[in-house]
């Protein structure tokens, strides 16, 4: 339980920032019901984007709070690709 809420403390900081940028390039690049198919191609890449940019190059020592949660850098990123694929399919679906 403790390592799904440290992946939820840590995943926090990605969704609002990746959503509103993904519903922007939705809304620039689909028209219609595309828009949110195309939320969901952009949500896929501009997760890890953030991800990069709040944690490796902004933040780098905040991984030290996650290893002490049993989460390695690996598993972290790991978590974000994974599940911005999971949301990024779920949407296109829609």
């Amino acid at each position: 339980m403790r390592i799904i809420n440290g992946l939820w403390v840590f995943y926090r900081k990605l969704v609002i920032p990746s959503a509103a940028l993904s519903v922007c390039l939705g809304l620039m690049m689909g028209t219609g019901m595309k828009v949110i198919g195309m939320a969901g191609f952009s949500y896929i890449f501009i997760t890890p984007f953030f991800h990069l940019m709040i944690y490796d190059l902004t933040n780098p020592k905040e991984y030290y709070f996650y290893y002490n949660l049993g989460l390695s850098k690996l598993m972290l990123w790991f978590a974000t690709v994974v599940t911005s694929i999971i949301i990024g399919l779920i949407l296109m679906a829609i």
